[in-house]
């Protein structure tokens, strides 16, 4: 069978607290799904929490969860047709956790990418407990080949694995850019069985690249959602799991949806060899964009903040930023980090930058102009160009920055231009703090149509998905002046005192980001 999405319950008698979140089923007896089904069980078990605190990292480990009280609740559908995938009918099984491991892999990376000054002390103790595991569970069937699930060994839960691992697992190697979608069941209720989300792969991040962040939607109950690409003729490719639809960095919420790959996850588990290329051919349109991207978006490192730029002419240097980005610079000392030849190796090359020019606080256009030395500047980068080409609304775009310090390259996500105006785009791409800098572009063209500025926030309450940006009309004639001759008097233009454009941009005065 084509393993498919389900939802999970934990379900504690005499107690009101159930635990909602999706699965994989990746045989008919069998179902893969993520450590956070535990969560408020482990919150009120002290037995549980030290047993969960004890699984040796990367090793299946049996399960000593029997209570009787205590029951995984399963729910799948039947469909009309694999191709129409219309649900018919509602199917509720019972079953145990037969087995876990915590993966190292995802253990080390998820450490590395949020410290834990950053997390509040609970989040962080239950995060650093719970998202780097998976539960396998055996389902009650009266024909199962294995009558109860005590019987079933280290071994047996390892060879269902491992037929999963070699029948539906691929050595296609996925790459931001291409389109992915989400399968679950948010909040575990069977209304939304099976609610698909569609997005793209936003980075690939940590050791053996284990972990996928995509813009796809997810929300609580989709954690342990199938994550897959569609090829070309129908089939699905399958890259991973939800772990996390959102996390807590730097005290703010990360809505990127946190994806294990389970082609890494697993091959360390069960010490396999990379499966044969089945040449699925997938979706694949915004692989020149990106990588036009990750040759022209920099980290631009401030001390103990940063934010993102974008490479502007390689023979002069010019970097565009935001002025807010440079707040921080200590003595102005401004860090450029950008991609140096293999970045398939994460190599990286830093620089020392120049203040050329900034807007100061206050007036409507958030910019800053910063050098580098073009004699240091590798060949593999490639400057964007400004064209003074208006977006248009509802259009598709792409934006580009360095939301997290422990990524090599820079974190895409896709959206539309939601308004427009001489003085402001509007955008729904997904922006977290860091992206401050970082370009917007129309993804058939690679023009730059702005720079990213900030999200709305009101009454602490952050929506990344609806943010602002600087449109190019805007700095595309100074800027291309000061390159040409070198004057920095012709950016002083950027300092409009048009009454629009101040009263636009003064709503969002404490939104930088």
């Amino acid at each position: 069978m084509e393993p498919k999405s389900v939802a999970i319950s934990l379900v504690e008698k005499n107690s009101f607290e159930t635990e909602h979140t999706s699965g994989i089923q990746i045989s008919k007896d069998w179902i893969l799904a993520p450590g956070t089904l535990l969560k408020s069980k482990i919150e009120r078990d002290k037995n549980l929490l030290d047993f969960i605190s004890a699984l040796p990292s990367g090793k299946m480990t049996k399960s000593l969860i029997r209570e009787e009280n205590l029951q995984v609740q399963v729910q799948s559908c039947a469909m009309t047709s694999e191709s129409s995938r219309e649900i018919t009918e509602i199917k509720s099984t019972s079953g145990s956790i037969a087995g876990l491991w915590s993966c190292p892999l995802l253990a080390d990376s998820l450490a590395n990418l949020y410290p834990s000054k950053s997390l509040n002390e609970n989040f962080e103790r239950l995060n650093k407990l719970l998202l780097p595991i998976f539960l396998v569970v055996r389902l009650d069937r009266e024909d199962a080949k294995v009558d109860n699930v005590n019987e079933c060994s280290v071994t047996d839960i390892c060879e269902i694995l491992s037929h999963f691992f070699d029948s539906h697992l691929s050595g296609e190697n996925y790459k931001r850019g291409d389109d992915v979608q989400v399968e679950s069941t948010p909040f575990g209720n069977p209304v939304f069985m099976n609610s698909v989300s569609k997005g793209i792969v936003s980075n690939v991040l940590g050791v053996n690249k284990c972990i996928m962040l995509t813009d796809a939607n997810a929300i609580p109950g989709c954690e342990g959602g199938l994550v897959y690409a569609t090829a070309e003729n129908g089939s699905r490719v399958i890259y991973g799991m939800v772990i996390a639809p959102m996390t807590l960095c730097r005290s703010e919420w990360v809505n990127y949806t946190f994806v294990a790959c389970l082609l890494p996850c697993l091959k360390k588990l069960l010490r396999k060899q990379e499966p044969k290329n089945n040449f699925l051919m997938i979706n694949r349109q915004n692989t020149d964009i990106t990588d036009l991207l990750d040759k022209s978006v920099v980290l631009i490192y401030c001390g103990s903040e940063w934010g993102s730029g974008i490479l502007l002419d390689r023979d002069t240097g010019t970097i565009l930023t935001c002025s807010h980005v440079i707040d921080q610079a200590p003595n102005r000392r401004i860090k450029v980090v950008f991609s140096h030849k293999d970045t398939s190796h994460g190599s990286k090359k830093s620089q020392w930058a120049k203040l050329i020019y900034r807007t100061p606080k206050g007036v409507p256009y958030d910019i800053a102009v910063i050098k580098v030395d073009p004699l240091e500047i590798s060949n593999y980068m490639q400057p964007l160009k400004i064209r003074n080409t208006a977006a248009v609304k509802g259009e598709n775009v792409i934006s580009a920055g360095f939301p997290f310090l422990y990524t090599n390259l820079p974190t895409i996500t896709h959206g539309n231009i939601s308004n427009v105006s001489s003085h402001m785009l509007q955008t729904t791409c997904y922006v977290q703090s860091g992206t401050s800098g970082g370009p917007i572009i129309r993804p058939n063209t690679g023009e730059l149509l702005g720079i990213i500025v900030c999200n709305v926030i009101t009454f602490n309450t952050l929506y990344p998905r609806i943010n602002m940006a600087i449109p190019a009309t805007i700095f595309s004639d100074p800027i291309n002046e000061y390159i040409k001759t070198d004057r920095v008097q012709v950016l002083d233009t950027l300092m409009t005192q048009d009454k629009d454009a101040i009263r636009m941009w003064n709503c969002f005065l404490h939104s930088k980001i």
